[in-house]
C-alpha cells in the first residue's frame, strides 16, 4: 500500500504514513487486510472521540471529523481503484451481445 501524499510533509501526513507502514508490516506478516482496516477504523474513531473533547473549538460538531473521513475515503477509493485495460469495455459488450443472441 502506498503512503499518503508524498508532497505534504505536515505532521498529520507523517503520522498517517507511520500507520500505513505499520499496516504494511502486518500485511507482510500475513494479517488480513480487512482486519487491519477494521482495527485502524476502530482506533481512528476512538482517538477522534478523545481529541473531540480536548479541542477548544466551539461549537463542537462531530460531523466535521466524519466529513473529513469521507473526503479522505473518497479520494483514496479513486486513487486505489483498479485501472481497466483499454479493451475491457469492448470485451464486456461483446460478451453481453453473445449472451443476448
Amino acid at each position: 500500500m502506498a503512503e499518503s501524499d508524498q508532497t505534504d510533509n505536515s505532521p498529520s501526513v507523517q503520522i498517517a504514513n507511520q500507520f500505513i507502514d505499520m499496516a504494511n508490516t502486518h500485511i507482510q506478516n500475513g494479517s488480513d487486510v480487512q482486519d487491519i482496516a477494521s482495527g485502524l477504523r476502530h482506533a481512528t474513531a476512538n482517538f477522534s472521540a478523545y481529541a473531540f473533547f480536548r479541542d477548544d473549538q466551539v461549537p463542537k460538531d462531530p460531523n466535521t471529523a466524519v466529513e473529513e473521513f469521507i473526503r479522505f475515503l473518497e479520494h483514496y477509493l479513486d486513487l486505489h481503484k483498479p485501472k481497466k485495460a483499454p479493451g475491457d469495455g469492448l470485451f464486456q459488450v461483446i460478451e453481453q451481445a453473445k449472451k443476448d443472441l
